[in-house]
């Protein structure tokens, strides 16, 4: 029998960049759990191999997967690049953060705006997002809908509660008199997106279609519009609430619209709601998450210890705790 190893799965182009070419937080994760005693070896990501039988006790680390078995942790950005799922269901929509109930109530207020002080120095202040953005300052006005697309992936896919076409066309057509700027994705631009582009070209000629930095946009918006974009989260960070057209981790702050028929009064309801960021973000992203900006190896090992981690078997001493 095989000596147990901790395994890193991640998708072909991931492993051929090497270990240099890998998220930093995956780096340390392996350093620090090898510091411990623990075997690593990276994988590339086999479904198949994953659900089948294992022949030993190797714990598994699974990038953006959903696996829901013993001694498995699934990987993946929390949205802003210095927060990380360890999750033991999956990621975004299929998280364990999804079914949880959030209580602002018990938020330490004070501790929550400080940290939301500081994502705001780093993202909002900074104007850097999870993705390339341009760095040419554009005015965009004040009181818009800002629809952000991701076009087609098979996550989106599987969230979404209709395609990105109709919920455009719902949006534009009931806009309720506001003006539309419409950001299709940085890197993820394909036939979906063309056909929105010539639809609002043909019939909304008027609505705004940019590639402008999502910072300036979110500036003087009135609310996102998304399936499930990370810009949602990121428009928190500008106040701005969010109304989701798919299933997210985030619509514990948000509106979910499920049919057409539901968008104006998801509207409604997102721009007369006080919606309480603050806690929402310091909740989501350092209580349920990982911040890799702080140390994290005693958490990672007490979410392995949840999953069934045999440490004898993997070799690894956990330190003392004082």
């Amino acid at each position: 029998m095989a000596a147990a190893e901790v395994r890193l799965h991640l998708p072909g182009p991931m492993v051929d960049k090497g270990v240099a070419g890998l998220p930093r937080f995956f780096q340390r994760l392996l350093q620090e759990l090898t510091t411990l005693g623990a075997t690593t070896a990276i994988l590339r990501r086999d479904y198949d191999q994953l659900n089948g039988p294992q022949d030993a006790a190797h714990f598994d680390f699974v990038h953006n997967g959903r696996m829901q078995r013993a001694r498995a942790l699934n990987l993946g950005v929390a949205y802003l690049g210095r927060f990380f799922y360890a999750d033991p269901m999956g990621c975004y929509f299929e998280s364990t953060i999804n079914g949880l109930t959030f209580d602002p109530a018990s938020a330490d207020a004070g501790e929550a705006g400080e940290f939301v002080s500081y994502l705001r120095r780093e993202w909002v202040d900074k104007r850097t997002s999870r993705h390339p953005q341009p760095q040419a300052r554009e005015d965009f006005g004040r009181g818009h809908i800002a629809i952000f697309l991701q076009d087609w992936s098979d996550p989106v896919e599987r969230s979404r509660y209709m395609g990105s076409d109709m919920m455009v066309r719902t949006v534009v057509q009931q806009a309720a008199g506001r003006p539309i700027v419409v950001k299709p994705h940085p890197r993820y631009a394909g036939r979906e997106t063309q056909k929105i582009r010539q639809y609002l070209r043909r019939n909304y000629p008027e609505v705004r279609v940019t590639d402008g930095n999502v910072h300036d946009i979110l500036a003087g918006a009135a609310v996102t519009v998304s399936i499930s974009s990370s810009v949602a989260l990121e428009g928190m960070l500008h106040r701005v609430p969010a109304v989701l057209f798919g299933r997210s981790d985030l619509h514990h702050c948000a509106r979910t619209v499920q049919r057409p028929e539901e968008w104006p009064v998801a509207l409604e309801h997102a721009l007369a709601n006080d919606w309480p960021y603050d806690a929402f973000l310091h909740w989501f992203l350092r209580e349920q998450n990982i911040d890799a900006s702080r140390p994290f190896l005693s958490r990672i090992l007490d979410r392995m210890a949840a999953q069934g981690a045999d440490f004898v078997a993997l070799g690894i001493t956990r330190p003392v705790r004082g």
